[in-house]
């Protein structure tokens, strides 16, 4: 449909095009307060444990059916989401127009509004009788939706190409089998606007046959052209997934990069984590790499049980490499703080805060993506007294781990 064309319904004239940039800026709310599962506004904010956040009910349904994050495919449980208050505060505090903006409505609220509004909207659609709502254009091929207005049938006839193309396809199906249904099948392909029959003061000149043919190669001519433009949307919509993915990627990268070296690490699945390492000494946990600047040092942090008695838990700092290193002084000298973060009693947190010693290997410039040499402490806290404490909760350790350099 070229740009600014109109429909009537009713005595008013509506220009399509301006209905799609309206939807449009209705429904793209900035990347940050946008769920990747809907596709729309945050609606009760979660944030995950690898940093994502979702619609609280969307991860909830994902998680369902799925165990990993649907962003960075990590694996996730219900434990590992978090009410995001603060999203939630940033989200009321932005403003969106009503959807039925298309209809008079110039009311801007927040979108955690928008849904009650809509039940009390002076400008939603009227709720028409059954026998008075607006029919599918394509109800003789067995698309039984109604409408409350021409807008909403727009919408779905854009929508649903597909299920369309396929109910057409299988009317084409039925014609070649029985020729018996031409004049059904006219008054389809009138309907549809596929096929003009003969003008009345016209005498016919085609025989039943051939005017069947006739309309048959228009729909197959027609479903040719559906099929060519679900194509085209299906490389559309795979460019902006990919592009979509691309831009997750630097989100994250960001959030690591300006965590401002205060990183928390939230150490999921405790009791079966502690349980495998005291089987394999060797295990070794690491968190996510975090920077202590936009542009400064790379650090990560290390768990395992103390290799000198496995009744303590081993936490230390490790640097990691960046693609600014050579811009970076070296070694790294600052102050690293460890704190074991007690749930409920801030009092009880175990905190140790210690300055770097350039001399040593573990702050000189990595050449490995991680320098295998840590520093901290091997025996930082008892198992036992972790557990009696409460500093487990949800079978989770939260450990922070603040960095500054001088």
């Amino acid at each position: 449909m070229a740009s600014g064309e109109r429909y009537k319904t009713g005595s008013s004239e509506i220009v399509l095009a301006q209905e799609s940039s309206i939807n449009d800026a209705y429904s793209a709310p900035e990347a940050r307060f946008e769920c990747p599962i809907c596709l729309a506004w945050l609606r009760d904010p979660v944030l995950t444990s690898c940093g994502h956040r979702f619609c609280r009910t969307c991860i909830h349904s994902w998680l369902e059916r799925e165990s990993a994050c649907p962003v960075d495919n990590i694996k996730l449980k219900k434990d590992d989401i978090f009410p995001d208050n603060f999203t939630r505060r940033e989200i009321s505090q932005q403003r969106t127009k009503c959807p039925n903006i298309i209809r008079g409505c110039l009311v801007e609220l927040s979108p955690l509004d928008v849904e009650a509004h809509l039940m009390i909207c002076e400008y939603k659609a009227p709720e028409l009788p059954e026998n008075e709502k607006v029919r599918c254009s394509f109800v003789d091929v067995g698309c039984d939706e109604k409408f409350e207005d021409e807008l909403e049938l727009q919408r779905h006839l854009e929508q649903f190409v597909q299920k369309h193309l396929t109910m057409l396809s299988q009317a084409y199906t039925k014609m070649m089998v029985n020729n018996n249904v031409a004049s059904s099948s006219s008054a389809i392909a009138q309907q549809a606007n596929f096929w003009d029959p003969p003008a009345k003061n016209e005498s016919p000149t085609l025989s039943q046959d051939e005017n069947l043919q006739g309309l048959l190669k228009a729909l197959y001519e027609k479903i040719i052209f559906l099929e060519q433009k679900t194509r085209e949307q299906d490389i559309i919509i795979a460019n902006m997934s990919e592009q979509i993915s691309s831009y997750n990627l630097s989100v994250m990268k960001l959030h690591q990069r300006y965590c401002n070296g205060c990183y928390l690490w939230y150490f999921n699945d405790f009791k079966s984590k502690v349980n495998a390492m005291r089987e394999n000494p060797h295990i070794m946990h690491y968190s996510a790499g975090f920077y202590t600047s936009a542009n400064g040092y790379k650090l990560c942090v290390r768990l395992n049980l103390s290799p000198k008695d496995n009744n303590y838990i081993a936490i230390l700092i490790h640097v990691m490499k960046t693609e600014h290193d050579n811009a970076l002084d070296w070694p790294f000298s600052g102050r690293l703080s460890i704190t074991i973060v007690h749930p409920t009693q801030p009092f009880r947190s175990i905190k140790e805060t210690m300055m770097t010693r350039p001399e040593l290997e573990a702050f000189k410039r990595p050449v490995l993506d991680l320098n295998p040499k840590g520093f901290g402490y091997t025996e930082f806290a008892l198992l036992e007294e972790l557990i009696e404490q409460d500093f487990i909760y949800n079978n989770q350790l939260l450990i922070k781990v603040q960095a500054q350099p001088v």
